[in-house]
């Protein structure tokens, strides 16, 4: 527990170095995720097999990146709540989905860029299928109807963040979006699918057996 502590102290430090920058960078919020993983492996975690484990450690190293990648952190000092600002960040929420996809078809058929609109598309997919590998190995006993809730949460939640970012900061950092949440949920949904399809070309034969 004195090591859980000495790594606590050590990611609270970091976090007092970064002025007012307004993301967690990628090694902070690994530190972050190691330090929350040790703590549940100590109170939660620790009657588990090694597989489990690790795949849980992965869990919160992956949870750890795509906080980084996903989440504007706002310093205190760099709050700007007023009605106003406020009002306009939760009426400036994207409800009709792919309202930005179709305007980056549009670009990108005129222009013959596609780059952009790959990126949108592909990245917000393939950004999610690790979760959707890493939860049933953590937890192998979870089906398809199971993978539902965090393929939809995690996103939902996610958005919801940036939200908080947004009216904390008085300004748009983030665009909050239901077509992140789709496009988010189909990747977390396509990496079960792969995993359940490999798991099943390598699912052990069985040969029945013959009696004279």
């Amino acid at each position: 527990m004195n090591t859980l502590t000495t790594l606590a102290a050590m990611v609270l430090k970091s976090f007092s170095s970064t002025g007012s920058k307004s993301a967690l960078s990628l090694q902070q919020a690994l530190a972050v995720a190691l330090v929350l993983y040790f703590i549940c492996l100590a109170l939660f975690f620790h009657k588990l097999g090694a597989k489990r484990n690790i795949a849980i450690a992965l869990l919160f190293l992956y949870a750890g990146v795509l906080f980084s990648l996903t989440v504007p952190v706002v310093p205190k000092d760099r709050w700007h709540i007023i009605p106003a600002s406020t009002d306009w960040m939760i009426h400036s929420i994207v409800w009709i989905p792919f309202l930005s996809a179709a305007d980056m078809f549009r670009n990108a058929a005129s222009s013959g860029n596609w780059t952009e609109f790959f990126r949108l598309i592909v990245g917000n997919a393939l950004v999610f299928i690790p979760l959707g590998i890493l939860i049933p190995l953590a937890t192998p006993k979870i089906r398809f109807p199971g993978i539902l809730l965090p393929a939809i949460l995690v996103p939902v939640c996610i958005e919801a963040l940036q939200l908080a970012a947004n009216i904390l900061a008085g300004t748009e950092l983030r665009l909050v979006e239901t077509e992140d949440v789709i496009l988010n949920a189909a990747g977390c949904l396509l990496g079960y699918l792969l995993y359940a399809l490999i798991r099943w070309i390598f699912r052990p034969k069985y040969h029945a057996k013959h009696y004279a």
